[in-house]
């Protein structure tokens, strides 16, 4: 089933009135991309990016296709399977992994 990242009715994480952890203003192609090569652990998709660690659920299913929206979250919520997924994809540096959590990347993504 085709994965497909949507903005149009999921208003939650977005900027000016959402709420929860808000996400970066991003581009849908970035957000598409972040969704197409993260690892998927249960229900959800999970990424990494620089010093944000992202985690997408699916919302809707329609057409062939699966909906989904996804926010940034604390990396302490970053399952170990999704991460050693990442490694083994070259997403993420063990160094990174190590750094992000020394640091507590994401804090302030914690609802």
């Amino acid at each position: 089933m085709t994965r497909i990242y949507d903005t149009s009715d999921y208003k939650k994480h977005k900027r000016p009135k959402g709420w929860g952890s808000l996400c970066p203003d991003d581009t849908l192609s970035r957000a598409q991309n972040l969704l197409d090569s993260g690892a998927s652990v249960g229900d959800a998709v999970f990424n990494v990016e620089g010093e944000l660690c992202y985690r997408a659920q699916s919302h809707a299913e329609r057409d062939g296709a699966t909906y989904w929206h996804g926010h940034p979250i604390p990396w302490t919520r970053l399952p170990p399977s999704a991460k050693n997924a990442l490694v083994a994809s070259g997403r993420l540096d063990l160094a990174v992994y190590r750094k992000a959590i020394r640091k507590s990347w994401g804090r302030e993504f914690d609802r």
